[in-house]
């Protein structure tokens, strides 16, 4: 059994037994996850994302699992304002760092709720439900993954969040593709 079989036998294994909702850490907080995995698996992790989606509900409350697309979240936000045309623009003449920083500010991520956070907190049914959020390749290097999740603790704080990465976290680190460091995030469970 591969490695990255091992870590979905034992997200099922979770699921099935307690819906991820058992408390961890000092604090009794409910726990978030992070399941890496290797950018060339992507397929792979789709796959078996869609099939742990559609294989619920889970755990002895019996819930439910929403799946968020960060990159299709971005998407909605850019094209809702007008902005889609108007970022390839940016990039053409203003550069990538300058587009970088358009995104953070209409998408608010140096904020509590941010877009991204208030876009999940109105779909999802705390007493009901699991977050899983996948897409954080696909926005890379234009959103950063400690950025989303440092402002999602601190709103949805509530409810078990799995975050699917592509590269390597240690408990510790984040490493987008294996390659690039992100800033540390410690409030994070990896999922082995």
């Amino acid at each position: 059994m591969s490695e990255l079989t091992e870590k979905y036998e034992n997200l099922r294994h979770r699921l099935k037994v307690d819906g991820l909702t058992a408390h961890h850490g000092l604090s009794g907080e409910v726990p978030y996850f992070i399941l890496d995995y290797r950018p060339q698996d992507e397929l792979y992790v789709r796959d078996e994302i869609n099939q742990i989606v559609n294989g619920g509900p889970y755990g002895e409350r019996q819930m439910n699992i929403k799946l968020f697309n960060l990159f299709d979240m971005m998407m909605d936000t850019l094209n809702e304002f007008g902005y889609t045309e108007i970022i390839y623009q940016f990039e053409k003449e203003q550069g990538m760092d300058f587009v970088i920083e358009q995104i953070n500010n209409l998408m608010a991520t140096n904020e509590e709720n941010n877009r991204f956070v208030e876009y999940i907190k109105s779909r999802v049914n705390p007493d009901e439900d699991i977050i899983f959020i996948e897409g954080i390749g696909q926005i890379f290097p234009l959103v950063r993954t400690h950025k989303i999740l440092n402002t999602m603790t601190q709103v949805i704080d509530y409810m078990p969040v799995v975050l699917f990465y592509p590269g390597k976290f240690d408990n510790i680190k984040l490493s987008m593709f294996g390659e690039l460091n992100d800033d540390n995030y410690y409030r994070a469970t990896q999922i082995n």
